[in-house]
């Protein structure tokens, strides 16, 4: 009878994982994220009318209208040595050479020496980083993606959606009350080529950030027009020709922000916890994306799931792991994000893990999973 009573209990976990799972994935949404509509990379001319994309769709071939500030890269290598790691030691030099910085002795560390840039897309790939959930690695992964994109080539804009401001706090960005941020370009119309800020240790990264004030935006949007479009309006407006990437993180919600950056954007990057319960509020989200696609954003699909938080010793992880993959085929990334201390570490130092302690095994899984990102991007092909 013991027995039978550990079976049971045995046999509990993967059966609830399925029941979460098959309430939150319609057999249309499931048929739609398996079937072709669904390749990883930006939907070419699907994006609705005043959607972001190459600044020349947008503008003519002249790009950005007249006056429009345009990102360009930080010119040349950091003139000094930056500290690096946890305990703010400085990068050393190579003998006799130019000094090593952050990102330098990060991707040496990442990749090796030899490895080039990775694959662009052929147009800027605007990805929306969404759970309602808190706490399952929305903002970790906008941070660490981001960071080793840049890293490899790439040029990429994160924009900090949540009023807690953490992303920005990772990436060293001026944010506290006051600062101009997203809060002044949603509510009071302000250029978005007036916040982007550039991340100091890593070239080709940049930050839109989020402050304080934008927990009072939810309420302050209510009564405006095209409420639920302001973000993508900026965008309309922003020059994004020089962008390969524009990375879009998300509050712990499904209110008027987060609508925004399903508007906005192109793609939706779900993390997904590997535990149960990360999986109950997945149908409100799949809803939610469906809602905004039939009204707001036709071209809007989900591109991309990263299962994070994977703890290798428990079972349950490895069957939430395998229940997703099932329901949502090759969506699912292969590589999965384990636990980690360093990942949670690297914001207090206002690094990503990337350039806090690139050899953890928490900055190994991000480089993989950002190689698949760009993979992905890199099948479409850059033209010229």
């Amino acid at each position: 009878m013991a027995q039978a009573a550990d079976q049971r209990a045995g046999d509990e976990p993967p059966t609830r994982v399925r029941q979460a799972l098959s309430a939150a994935v319609s057999r249309e949404t499931h048929d739609r994220t398996r079937g072709d509509d669904t390749v990883a990379g930006n939907p070419g001319g699907d994006s609705p009318a005043g959607s972001p994309g190459r600044a020349g769709d947008r503008h003519g071939a002249a790009g950005a209208p007249p006056g429009r500030e345009t990102v360009t890269a930080p010119a040349g290598p950091q003139a000094d040595i930056a500290p690096a790691g946890q305990d703010g030691s400085a990068v050393a030099r190579g003998p006799g050479g130019p000094p090593v910085t952050v990102a330098e002795a990060a991707l040496a560390t990442l990749s090796g020496p030899g490895e080039g840039d990775w694959p662009r897309p052929p147009s800027c790939r605007m990805i929306t980083i969404a759970n309602q959930k808190g706490g399952v690695g929305k903002t970790t992964s906008a941070v660490n993606l981001a960071a080793s994109l840049a890293l490899h080539g790439a040029r990429v804009l994160v924009v900090d959606l949540d009023p807690q401001g953490n992303a920005s706090t990772a990436l060293d960005v001026e944010h506290r009350a006051g600062t101009a941020s997203v809060y002044n370009v949603l509510v009071e119309d302000q250029p978005l080529a007036g916040i982007v800020r550039a991340v100091a240790d890593i070239p080709g990264l940049y930050c839109a950030p989020a402050t304080i004030d934008l927990a009072g935006a939810e309420i302050e949007l209510v009564p405006l027009v095209a409420r639920e479009a302001r973000l993508s309006r900026a965008f309309a407006a922003y020059d994004a020709s020089g962008l390969d990437y524009v990375l879009i993180d998300c509050p712990p919600s499904l209110g008027l922000l987060t609508v925004n950056a399903l508007v906005a954007a192109a793609e939706v990057l779900i993390p997904i916890q590997c535990e149960y319960y990360a999986l109950e509020g997945l149908e409100q989200l799949l809803r939610t994306i469906d809602l905004v696609k039939s009204h707001l954003n036709p071209g809007l699909y989900v591109s991309t799931i990263l299962l994070t938080m994977y703890d290798g010793r428990t079972r349950l992880a490895s069957q939430v792991a395998e229940e997703v993959r099932e329901h949502f085929g090759e969506v699912v990334l292969g590589t999965v994000i384990p636990r980690s201390v360093r990942v949670s570490e690297a914001p207090s130092y206002g690094q990503s893990v990337m350039t806090y302690d690139p050899g953890s095994s928490g900055a190994q899984a991000y480089l993989e999973a950002a190689r698949e990102v760009a993979d992905r991007a890199g099948e479409m092909g850059r033209p010229g």
